[in-house]
């Protein structure tokens, strides 16, 4: 039995609220990528600023992942989304408006802020609001959008190159640099109408059912489960609720008397491990840092600048294309399947790229 359209509404509208999540997070990773080469021909900030500029983002989101999930737990899951995305809209004008490099620095760190709060908390909140049986899917949104988020701000740099380009037909090279002075700040611009509707979403969905159980507001907890679940399934959730907060209970006053287990024991450490490592070499690849610096890196290779900017927008569709086909196998296949798939993906395209490098400077001639 399908439950009522009241119910399918608001699934929908939660989904789509997380989703503007993840198309933040991704346009706070790929944005920077469309506005370096107007922003260093216009600032006089040096390599080492830009550099300092794009990694920003990074930075501010290893801070914010630290105390993301500490603050979701104090704060609550809607609590931290809205303040993330707050924080998300506080970084445009700080970044649009600046006029050196600590405004820009500044506006790129609360964007990165941002970006950790949200990775952490909404995959989390979904896992807590959804049904077993839409936990998939809403995790699959959330990456789905934020890939669509890094292909939309590469669209958006595209827009801008071409104008810019249409500007230096004109021969004026006083009004070309005051364009790309502009181009740079629009492109931020026009990042923040997503950030002030997430904003306004999660002003309008409820908190997690989960964490208002845990801070025992049970019935809090039924009202929120009711916007999103019949009632039968509403109170058998409950009810899993009460017995695994018993379960914890019970487990806490066990290890409290024999002393509380290690998390240094092999069981433990041996997968926490291994998740760092597999993250780190994700990292390690340098997929950020060829986002970040995609559109700079083919303007050096001796592409012009709308063709640069293609160049981007192509590379982002080559990334986002693959997370829909990942999205319909994850529960197909599993996600070591995919993390298998993939792997073997970046090293067949590391040795690849490996290749070429040497191929073509071994031909190099001072």
């Amino acid at each position: 039995m399908r439950p009522p359209r009241s119910l399918q509404t608001y699934n929908r509208f939660l989904l789509f609220v997380a989703g503007l999540g993840g198309l933040l997070y991704g346009v706070d990773i790929g944005i920077i990528a469309s506005a370096l080469p107007y922003l260093e021909a216009t600032s006089g900030l040096n390599a080492g600023q830009l550099s300092f500029i794009v990694a920003a983002v990074l930075l501010g989101s290893v801070i914010s992942t630290l105390f993301a999930g500490l603050l979701a737990d104090w704060m609550g899951r809607r609590t931290i989304m809205t303040l993330s995305g707050i924080i998300f809209i506080a970084s445009i004008p700080v970044i649009a408006l600046s006029h050196g490099y600590g405004p820009l620095i500044f506006g790129r760190l609360l964007q990165g802020v941002s970006g950790g709060l949200i990775g952490v908390v909404v995959p989390l909140y979904l896992a807590e609001c959804l049904g077993a049986s839409e936990r998939g899917k809403g995790t699959g949104i959330f990456q789905w959008l934020l890939t669509l988020g890094i292909v939309a701000a590469a669209v958006i740099g595209m827009y801008f190159s071409i104008r810019v380009e249409e500007v230096a037909k004109l021969g004026d090279s006083v009004r070309l640099l005051a364009f790309k002075d502009r181009a740079w700040r629009s492109i931020f611009w026009v990042s923040l109408p997503p950030g002030i509707l997430f904003v306004l979403g999660s002003f309008l969905v409820a908190e997690s059912p989960r964490w208002l159980f845990r801070r025992g507001r049970r019935d809090a907890a039924r009202a929120a489960l009711l916007r999103s679940r019949p009632p039968e399934q509403a109170e058998v959730e409950l009810a899993e609720m009460a017995e695994t907060a018993s379960a914890e209970i019970a487990q806490r006053s066990i290890d409290g008397s024999r002393g509380r287990e290690s998390l240094l024991r092999r069981k433990y450490v041996v997968p926490f491990v291994l998740a760092c490592v597999i993250l780190a070499c994700n990292q390690a690849t340098g997929v950020n840092s060829i986002i970040g610096y995609n559109t700079t890196i083919l303007i050096q290779a001796g592409l012009s600048d709308v063709q640069a900017h293609w160049g981007y927008v192509v590379l982002t569709l080559f990334n986002f294309l693959p997370t829909i086909a990942g999205i319909m196998l994850v529960d197909r296949k599993g996600r070591k399947f995919l993390l298998s798939v993939g792997t073997a993906g970046i090293i067949i395209s590391l040795l690849a790229v490996g290749f070429v490098f040497r191929r073509t400077e071994s031909r190099r001639v001072d």
